[in-house]
């Protein structure tokens, strides 16, 4: 039967800490700033009719503000040096037999190695795209997973599944669930190493990759959340983590679909959830805006971005090795300020292992847009095909009013310069009633909740999780 969620819960007072921007406000890019005297332009036509895109390119006014270049100039010399001193610091890591196998373990191999079972699913969304599945039902001792409290624990942007379990039996949230009598469930988007199949469209075909996280929303998760309930037999509704974009994702999900997901969903657990981003201080990510990498793979027919290859893996490999700085310095740039400070290092070097594994290109596009936009948005097709999709010529914002009656946990770190405390503030002001735990936890970052040093973040939110159902 299913249980009523606890009633009333004390939301965590709201801590006056900023995010921590130290190691890269000296980096940092405003907006719309240049790196060279004169750069292309690309401009992109959406024809509506063939939902293809026609890349015009002109010729960029010469950046006249001389000042200004001399800021970008001055950066640039500063990264490169940073870039530079990597190479000089030698890895303090001291990885143990077990840590060093689990880099090549594949995840069930790390999961059976842990004393847990691990089982592989298949399923079909709605539009055509084959996913994989991967489930922990429950602890070691459990001889039947169906009867317990389903969990749903959805990734980030060039995440897997694998991500859930890298930093150890101790400090991973799918290890710490199974452990906790929950049959815990890791799912993969469309697109990453696990799910590169499609009823229709081959993997390296245009159509294959015209996808955002809203589709995610609109047509993963509820096909994931229906395979779990008829496979679960324990008649409760599911509990949800999603990890940054896995955060964004459900929150469009829950703006467009929010009757479906009422009726699913008992707890949303938000970490490092991106929505709006007026705040951002990664200087990778601005940097890639500004120099608009995004039109550059377009023009060159690239569709899919940081895809798991081999090639990638043997780069993952020679840098964990022989540059572990160099690893620290990318993460501080992009959404961990000091990572090698709060991160664990060795689980560091068996998630980059099992990382990046891939994604639309449309998922980076549709980010930047918000960015751009200041905004959460949907995402931004042009003027003619938002009129067709949107009646409107700009795409809207999603309504997070609409959100209702879903009890929402956030969490975020306070060292998070991707999805900092601002906005993550902004966020839950946004959802008022709706969150019934709220907290930015100090000394971790974006990835922390993969690999942090500190797991004591997750104490207080189980016991409200294990009270909800066990009470």
């Amino acid at each position: 039967m299913e249980t009523n969620f606890i009633e009333e819960v004390k939301i965590k007072p709201r801590k006056d800490s900023t995010s921590s921007n130290s190691t890269c406000s000296s980096t940092s890019l405003e907006e719309k700033k240049y790196l060279i005297d004169k750069i292309e332009k690309i401009e992109i036509n959406q024809d509506a009719k063939s939902s293809e895109f026609e890349i015009i390119i002109t010729d960029n006014e010469k950046n006249d503000d001389e000042e200004e270049i001399k800021e970008v100039e001055k950066v640039g010399k500063t990264c490169s040096q940073r870039f530079l001193e990597c190479f000089k610091c030698k890895s303090k890591k001291i990885c143990n037999e077990e840590q060093i196998k689990d880099r090549d373990r594949t995840i069930e191999e790390i999961i059976n190695s842990k004393g847990f079972k691990c089982e592989k699913h298949e399923i079909k969304t709605e539009d055509g795209y084959i996913l994989t599945l991967f489930r922990i039902p429950g602890g070691k001792q459990c001889e039947d997973g169906s009867k317990l409290p389903p969990v749903l624990l959805q990734h980030g942007v060039f995440d897997s599944s694998d991500g859930w379990v890298c930093n150890g039996e101790n400090h991973s949230i799918a290890f710490a669930l199974a452990n906790n009598n929950f049959d815990v469930w890791l799912s993969n988007s469309r697109g990453n190493k696990y799910c590169k199949r499609h009823d229709n469209f081959k993997e390296n075909s245009y159509e294959f990759w015209q996808f955002s996280f809203h589709h995610l929303g609109l047509y993963d998760i509820p096909s994931v959340i229906r395979y779990i309930r008829e496979i679960n037999k324990s008649g409760q509704k599911i509990i949800y983590f999603g990890h940054s974009q896995g955060a964004t994702l459900m929150f469009s999900g829950l703006v467009e679909n929010p009757l479906f997901y009422k009726e699913n969903i008992k707890l949303f657990v938000a970490l490092a959830p991106v929505t709006r981003i007026n705040n951002i201080g990664s200087s990778l990510l601005n940097f890639i805006c500004n120099i608009s990498l995004h039109k550059i793979m377009m023009k060159r027919k690239i569709f899919e971005i940081c895809p798991y290859t081999e090639g990638t893996q043997k780069l993952m490999s020679f840098i964990n090795r022989y540059a572990n700085c160099l690893i620290n310095y990318f993460i501080g740039q992009l959404s961990d300020s000091n990572s090698q400070e709060y991160n664990d290092q060795n689980s560091l070097s068996v998630y980059l292992k099992h990382y990046p594994c891939g994604t639309s290109l449309n998922c980076l596009i549709h980010y930047i847009q918000i960015i751009k936009a200041k905004k959460f948005i949907h995402f931004d097709y042009g003027k003619e095909k938002n009129i067709e999709i949107y009646n409107q010529e700009k795409p809207p914002e999603y309504d997070l009013s609409k959100i209702k009656d879903i009890p929402i946990m956030i969490i975020s770190g306070e060292k998070d310069i991707l999805t900092t405390p601002e906005d993550v503030r902004w966020l839950y002001n946004e959802l008022k009633t709706n969150v019934l735990y709220f907290n930015i936890v100090p000394n971790m970052g974006h990835l922390s909740f993969m690999v942090g040093n500190n797991f004591s973040w997750f104490n207080e939110p189980l016991d409200i999780i294990k009270e909800g159902f066990y009470k």
